[in-house]
Formats: structure tokens, C-alpha cells, sequence
């Protein structure tokens, strides 16, 4: 007589089959191997007990019961093995559903081959990108990651630039990596053996910006070093000043900064002997300077004095080809700072690009650091992903939301509202406004006059 467990056991590493409601009615003995559960234990009792206790994600045998049709998904277990996994519905003679089976096969070896094989294509891509960086310098370490084209523009007009002296301006949200193309560009200038001088315009107390720029004579104030101290300004002298923040620099500093610019010379603070000065200057700012200058917070003669060249990062949102290059980045930079040997399962790169990461690679960074150091086991898994960036995929495709009744055409303006409010934030221009919203250029510009500028 034919031992059919056996049959289904040389087949499939797992069968479980339960009743119309759930119920385990039988399930192989390696169940326990793979799940960590004692399959004894098991016999009838819903299988989602043991879902919400967390042995295995996601569930299967309800989605057969509720669509009552064949489903296939790929399982992760407690004991961290990844299963391909089929769930059939069972019929009585009557056309009822009168149970489920699944059966599971291991796929865990021929995932991680994948996983080198992705890898294999990551290192690619980086390799092909280092290539590209390198056509532009010689000199140098810093890592300039790129894939889209957008930002390919960006890195060949910042090695165009980087062999002249005038002066530019990087815009860009907070965390594009403004100071990281900022080093890039110095290391591309011819003055990449003089001194990099990176200034956090919003990161020092206002009250001594002054002599940390500009630096001070011996006695200009009290507790002032006795021999005087140079300023960053003039240790950056045939180098490269780098202005982060800029809009944050107090109006009086402004003053002396236009006066370095335009005549090449610096002051100390308690001196009346000016020291010639050569920096090439970058500034950066995620700030409407254009805006603060009509509101008096900035000075126009500035504005145009350190605007000559501006060069726009894109927000990681806009650019998501390049989130596994820089995953895979971020991935050996911290597995290797920990002595860790961690690697993200494929199933985590599509939840990771849909993320906005608003943030930008900042956050990126931030988030690829904790899985590497939060992780237990080699391979890292969707449950260790932050809950914020789940939630946020889960509500991108619930669509909007209505919580209370309200007039139709009050509850179209405020929709209208809130999406061009997020369009000027993430885009600023009119035009890539109008294509992110689906409607013409006048249009968006109507739209943003009535509900950014005027507020109604």
C-alpha cells in the first residue's frame, strides 16, 4: 500500500491542511524544523493563532478561505527560513469549500544565491559610477554615488565648475548630500592640495560667529586667547570655503562676508589691518534665499554676489533608481565600521524605494545604519524596516481618506490645497509643478499664486 505522507514528503518540504475554518487537520512532521512549533501542538487550532504569535508572515490559508481561490506568496519563519508557499482551496462534492492545503517548498538557499547574484549587479552599477567619478578627478576619496541622469548632470557640471573660481551656490532639501558634492567639487579643483574649510553657518552660536570666521587680534574681547586666533575664513586661504547654511548667517555678517568677496581681504576682529585673502567660495542653503531677501532677512547685494552659479541637488524621491546603489553603499560602509556581516533580503529594496524619504540620503544613511547594528542575523528582513516607512507604503495606496462630512467644493479647495502646497514644497518651480500635478504651466502658476503666496 502506498504511504501517501511519504509521497507528499518527497515532494514538498512542507503540507498543511486545514478545515473551511482554519483548523489544523494535519501537518508534516517537519514543521517543527522549519517553524519552531511542535506540530502535535498544532491539530485543531487556527492556523492564525500561530500567524499572530508571529511564527510565520504572512498568512495564506485565510486569504484562501475569504477569495476562495489558489494563492501563492513567499513565507518567512520564525526560524528565519523563506518558504515559496501554495494554498489550494479543497471543494465537497456539493461545490463548498471544505478545507485548504498548503504546501511549502525551502527556498532560503536559492534566495540568498539570488541575493549574491543582486549584489553581484549592485557592485556593477557602484563600480560603473566610481568610473564616471573618476573621469572628473584623480585626487581625492570622497564617494560621490549616482545613477539617474539627473544626477549625472549634476556631477559633470560640478566637475565643469570645479576648474573656475566663481563663486557657487548648491541648493537642495536638507540631507541631498550638499556637503558631500561640495568636498567633491573642491577635490576636482585645482586646488585640491590647498585646505577644505567647511563652515556650519546655523551649527555656531551667533554670538561667536564673528571671530570664528574672521578670527581676532590678542585682547579683542575678553577670554580672548592671548596670541590671537586666525579664522576659519583665512585657514581656508587657497582653498576652498565651504558656506553651509548660509541663510542662517546674521545680517551684520553678511556685511563683512560681501566685503571678502568683493575685495579680497579679510579684518580680524579687533584689528584695523585688512590680510589679502583667496578662497573660492561654495555656499549651500535648502532656504528660499530670493524669498528672505524680499522679506529684508537677507541682503540683495549678497544674494547676487554669491548667486553667480547655482546647481540644484534633486531630492532622493525623485532620483529612486539610485536607493539600492546607495543601500548597498551604506551596507558595506557600516558592516564593515561594526565588523558586522549583514545583508538586506530582496523583498526590502521594493519597500525601501516606495518610501518618500523625505529625510533624503541623510535618512537613508540613518536607516541603513540601524538595521546593520539592530539586525541579529546575517540577513535582514521587512520586519526589522521601520514601522514609519510600512506605514507610509500602506497609506500611499489607501488612496485619501474622508473622516467628516463637509461641502463639496470646500472639500475639493482643501485637497487642491494641500496638493500644491506639497508640490511647491518638493518642486519650487512652476513647471515641474505643473508636471507633477498633471495640469498646464499657467495653470500650476495660478494655483500656487492662490494657495503658497497669497494664502486664501
Amino acid at each position: 500500500m502506498i504511504d501517501f505522507e511519504a509521497v507528499l514528503g518527497s515532494i514538498y518540504d512542507i503540507v498543511h491542511v486545514t478545515d473551511a475554518e482554519g483548523r489544523t487537520l494535519y501537518c508534516s512532521p517537519k514543521y517543527g524544523e522549519y517553524f519552531g512549533i511542535d506540530p502535535k501542538e498544532m491539530i485543531g487550532k487556527p492556523i492564525e493563532e500561530f500567524y499572530r504569535l508571529g511564527y510565520f508572515a504572512p498568512t495564506i490559508t485565510m486569504r484562501v478561505i475569504r477569495d476562495k481561490k489558489k494563492v501563492q506568496t513567499i513565507q518567512t519563519t520564525l526560524r528565519n527560513r523563506r518558504l515559496f508557499v501554495e494554498g489550494t482551496p479543497i471543494w465537497d462534492q456539493d461545490g463548498n469549500l471544505s478545507g485548504v492545503v498548503n504546501t511549502s517548498i525551502d527556498i532560503t538557499e536559492q534566495e540568498q544565491l539570488q541575493q549574491e547574484l543582486n549584489e553581484v549587479k549592485y557592485i556593477g552599477t557602484l563600480f560603473q559610477s566610481e568610473m564616471t567619478k573618476e573621469k572628473g578627478r584623480q585626487k581625492g576619496n570622497t564617494c560621490l554615488i549616482y545613477r539617474s541622469q539627473s544626477m549625472q548632470q549634476v556631477a559633470v557640471m560640478a566637475e565643469k565648475l570645479a576648474q573656475v573660481d566663481s563663486s557657487m551656490i548648491l541648493l537642495g532639501e536638507s540631507g541631498v548630500g550638499k556637503g558631500v558634492l561640495a568636498k567633491y567639487i573642491h577635490e576636482c579643483s585645482p586646488r585640491v592640495d590647498k585646505p577644505f574649510v567647511h563652515i556650519n553657518c546655523g551649527a555656531i552660536p551667533e554670538t561667536l560667529l564673528e571671530s570664528e570666521l574672521f578670527g581676532y587680534e590678542k585682547g579683542a574681547f575678553t577670554g580672548a586667547d592671548k596670541d590671537g586666533k586666525a579664522g576659519l575664513i583665512e585657514k581656508a586661504n587657497r582653498g576652498t570655503l565651504f558656506l553651509d547654511e548660509i541663510g542662517e548667517m546674521p545680517l551684520a555678517l553678511q556685511v563683512k562676508l560681501l566685503t571678502v568677496l568683493q575685495d579680497k581681504t579679510i579684518t580680524p576682529v579687533g584689528s584695523s589691518v585688512s590680510r589679502e585673502i583667496d578662497v573660492k567660495l561654495i555656499t549651500a542653503t535648502n532656504k528660499n534665499l530670493r524669498k528672505m531677501v524680499r522679506e529684508g532677512k537677507f541682503r540683495e547685494d549678497l544674494y547676487y554676489r554669491i548667486h553667480v552659479v547655482p546647481l540644484e541637488i534633486p531630492p532622493l524621491r525623485e532620483r529612486r533608481e539610485e536607493i539600492p546603489v546607495l543601500i548597498h553603499y551604506f551596507l558595506n560602509v557600516f558592516s564593515q565600521k561594526y565588523c558586522l556581516e549583514r545583508k538586506l533580503s530582496d523583498v526590502c529594496y521594493p519597500i525601501l524605494e516606495e518610501y518618500d524619504w523625505p529625510g533624503n540620503v541623510r535618512e537613508l544613511e540613518n536607516v541603513v545604519e540601524r538595521l546593520v547594528v539592530t539586525s541579529h542575523d546575517s540577513l535582514i528582513t521587512p520586519a526589522q524596516i521601520p514601522r514609519y516607512i510600512h506605514n507610509q507604503q500602506s497609506s500611499a495606496h489607501n488612496g485619501v481618506k474622508v473622516d467628516r462630512l463637509m461641502q463639496m467644493q470646500d472639500a475639493m479647495d482643501e485637497v487642491e490645497r494641500q496638493l500644491v502646497q506639497r508640490a511647491f514644497e518638493q518642486h519650487k518651480t512652476t513647471t515641474r509643478i505643473a508636471e507633477a500635478l498633471g495640469i498646464s504651466q499657467p495653470s500650476a502658476s495660478r494655483k500656487v499664486r492662490k494657495w503658497v503666496f497669497t494664502g486664501e
